[in-house]
């Protein structure tokens, strides 16, 4: 992990985190593989932004009638590999004991999470754009009923144009019916140069319909791949200082 000094002056490492601060600010840099709790992302006077790679994401709020949030982490994603342009998916996993409790009670669990995913300023500056989305989870549902869902709303920060929908579940049915992952590219759909920044807001649902039922899930991935803006390809040695600041699991 690296210091961003452009951002912030000052910076303390605690359980392998890095807390970037100053007298108000606080934004966590995460390299791959490194966690900081949920509950304390969002706890009081907490600016809930961290870093992971090029990417800056910021959690509006997080809100569950079910869910205990300091029993939830929040672990930095960069793939091992790259795409045609040199540039990694970057993005977060939410793990945690996503469970519904109490079978046969006729409650959902859920939680909300409303976030945004931006470009870092000097990435920005040099051709990167954000691409596609990408969503994938572990849940798993039986007994008659039951269901795991993660559906999440994609919207373009700069404008508020809504860009689609994804979906994952595990639906007990009948009919059972399971959709681990789901991927949409919206620079194809909307035929542009991609995105500086999305607004995301995710639903997470798990409801066990009968006594011995269940729906569970304990990881939720969320990621994001990158293009070159229009006549940029050439600064794509910027992989390689993208690379160059971040930490191999």
């Amino acid at each position: 992990m690296r210091h961003f000094a452009t951002l912030i002056p000052s910076a303390t490492f605690l359980s392998g985190v890095l807390l970037v601060t100053s007298a108000s600010h606080a934004v966590i840099v995460l390299g791959n593989g490194d966690t900081v709790n949920l509950g304390a992302l969002m706890s009081t006077g907490s600016d809930r932004k961290f870093i992971v790679d090029d990417k800056l994401f910021t959690f509006k709020y997080v809100t569950s009638p079910n869910f205990n949030i300091n029993q939830f982490d929040v672990t930095g994603y960069i793939s091992q590999s790259t795409n045609q342009y040199g540039l990694h998916n970057v993005g977060f996993d939410l793990t945690g004991p996503f469970v519904d409790g109490g079978p046969n009670d006729q409650t959902v669990q859920d939680m909300n999470l409303q976030y945004t995913v931006e470009v870092l300023p000097e990435f920005w500056e040099r051709g990167v754009r954000l691409s596609d989305t990408r969503l994938a989870f572990n849940g798993s549902a039986a007994g008659t009923g039951s269901f795991a869902r993660v559906a999440e709303t994609v919207f373009e920060t700069d404008t508020g144009n809504l860009l689609g929908n994804m979906n994952v579940f595990s639906n007990a049915g009948p009919p059972s019916s399971e959709q681990l992952s789901d991927h949409k590219v919206w620079s194809d759909i909307y035929q542009n140069a991609g995105y500086r920044s999305f607004e995301c807001n995710k639903n997470l649902k798990f409801f066990a319909n009968t006594d011995g039922g269940f729906a569970v899930c304990s990881f939720v991935r969320q990621d994001f791949s990158q293009i070159p803006a229009p006549g940029a390809a050439a600064l794509l040695g910027l992989s390689g200082l993208v690379t160059g600041r971040r930490r191999r699991a």
